[in-house]
């Protein structure tokens, strides 16, 4: 059975004080014919596990909770706890995740229709989904009723009945025991404002092909971006970190004004909701939408909190695109110091709420395992977007399944796996006052070939049911540095 992570300043720990990285997978379901219930089954669960993984980031909808205002659909909350508790069953820790993409059910998912506000606009998807934050006026007014709390047709202000269905929601499930917490909100969009951010990117942008090819109309490239057979040619400029970092930093007066505001007002009353029943489940705060690719997020921590942890998402410029086998390493290492500066700030945890998103794809293998070595780098937590049945099938499945230190007792120092030689390396500052083993995960335990430091050390190695991959476990030996290196031979 899962046990309850807590936060100890910048680390997630256990019930023992150990270190603890969450590594794992999203679970979402968007599909409203089925009720936003996904349908997995315990095989998928038991996949997750023997894989290593041990927590998930559980997608539940807000139009699945409250279909009509102030009206809560039981039966789905009661299917969500299902889920949860076979997760239980193979020792997956869950934090729920307030899922939306483009605000409502009537554009993607999220906020049921009674409480979308368009002002006549017309929803029209784009070549790619994600285009529809930038240019679209329905996503971008919905959003804005959101933001300023417009009643909805009970006279409740939209943005009162998210918080309240946040609430009943935790009132309901926290205390199935391996809840760890709550993602507050997928992906927060700043709404009609993004034709500020647009103005200030695209002319940027302009300036900066400018420098480079000569002059170039805005309008030119608001069209070439919303057209996949130029997107390319323009994107190429933003290989240039220098430029990358020009275009992406314009806006960014008008981001943390958005995340100092509404944003991180939200999420105080978002937290003191789930606080009426939960009062130790750790609250998951995202960026702002654009910080995703990098942009300095500047929101707040909850006030008088210490159970929180900073959840941004990472993804390169070219994710959910038929060029996201391109994804640029120095791009992806800048998001990753920004998210790393963040952090800092905010002296919090850091899980990597969504990576990836390279559906089972061939030619990514690249892009997942340098995305690796950045969690690994940073010794952050994450959970990869997203599970889908036999997707250890393909190539970018390999910077997924990984070797990595799941307890440690003491604080975790830096640690690394080598999938072509399958070599495990890990170092960490092992503490006399925790009465469990330090306990790393491996993708196969077959022949290995194990060196601890001090050299007296004892081990024991744990399969995993009937697979290849298994546990390693090493019991407290000293105060002091550790290390260890496995080697498959």
């Amino acid at each position: 059975m899962a046990g309850r992570i807590k936060v100890n300043g910048n680390h997630f720990v256990d019930e023992f004080g150990r270190h603890v990285l969450l590594h794992g997978m999203n679970m979402v379901c968007k599909d409203k014919s089925q009720n936003y219930i996904g349908s997995w089954k315990e095989e998928d669960f038991k996949n997750l596990h023997t894989w290593g993984m041990n927590v998930i980031r559980f997608g539940v909808i807000w139009d699945g909770i409250e279909p009509e205002p102030g009206q809560y659909d039981d039966s789905y909350i009661e299917k969500i706890r299902q889920l949860i508790q076979m997760a239980n069953k193979y020792d997956l820790h869950v934090f729920l995740d307030m899922h939306q993409d483009l605000f409502s059910s009537d554009f993607g998912d999220g906020a049921p229709a009674w409480a979308t506000m368009t002002d006549g606009e017309i929803y029209e998807p784009g070549h790619v989904w994600s285009d529809a934050y930038l240019f679209n006026r329905a996503v971008q007014k919905a959003f804005d009723h959101f933001w300023n709390n417009t009643p909805g047709p009970d006279g409740t202000g939209i943005q009162d009945h998210f918080i309240n269905a946040w609430g009943y929601l935790a009132q309901k499930l926290h205390k199935e025991p391996n809840i760890i917490g709550y993602d507050l909100m997928n992906e927060p969009f700043i709404g009609s404002p993004v034709q500020q951010v647009n103005e200030q990117m695209f002319s940027t942008f302009a300036q900066v092909y400018g420098e480079r090819y000569g002059e170039v109309d805005i309008e030119q490239l608001f069209s070439a971006w919303s057209d996949p057979n130029n997107k390319h040619d323009y994107l190429s400029l933003l290989e240039n970190i220098d430029a990358f970092k020009r275009v992406i930093d314009s806006p960014t007066h008008i981001l943390q004004a958005f995340e100092e505001s509404h944003l991180s007002m939200l999420y105080r009353k978002v937290g003191a909701a789930i606080r009426e029943s939960d009062k130790e489940g750790i609250l998951f705060l995202e960026t702002n939408y654009f910080s995703n690719l990098g942009v300095s997020s500047m929101i707040l921590p909850v006030e008088n909190e210490q159970a929180q942890a900073y959840a941004p998402h990472a993804y390169d410029l070219v994710t959910d695109t038929e060029l996201a086998h391109t994804a640029n390493d120095r791009r992806l290492e800048f998001i990753f110091e920004r998210h790393e500066e963040t952090r800092k700030r905010l002296n919090m945890p850091m899980l990597i709420g969504e990576w990836g998103a390279f559906y089972e794809t061939n030619n990514t293998a690249h892009v997942s395992l340098y995305i690796q070595r950045l969690i690994e780098a940073y010794l952050c937590s994450d959970t990869y977007w997203s599970y889908v049945p036999n997707m250890d099938q393909s190539l970018s499945f390999l910077g997924v399944q990984r070797g990595f230190p799941i307890a440690v007792a003491g604080k975790l120092l830096q640690y690394r796996y080598e999938h072509h030689v399958k070599t495990f390396q890990m170092k960490w500052d092992e503490s006399p006052n925790i009465g469990a083993p330090t306990v790393i995960y491996l993708p196969d335990i077959r022949k290995l070939n194990i060196t601890l430091s001090p050299e007296r050390s004892e081990y024991e190695i744990r399969p995993i049911d009937d697979s290849h991959s298994g546990y390693l476990e090493i019991p407290q030996l000293i105060d002091g540095i550790r290390s260890i290196t496995v080697i498959q031979d």
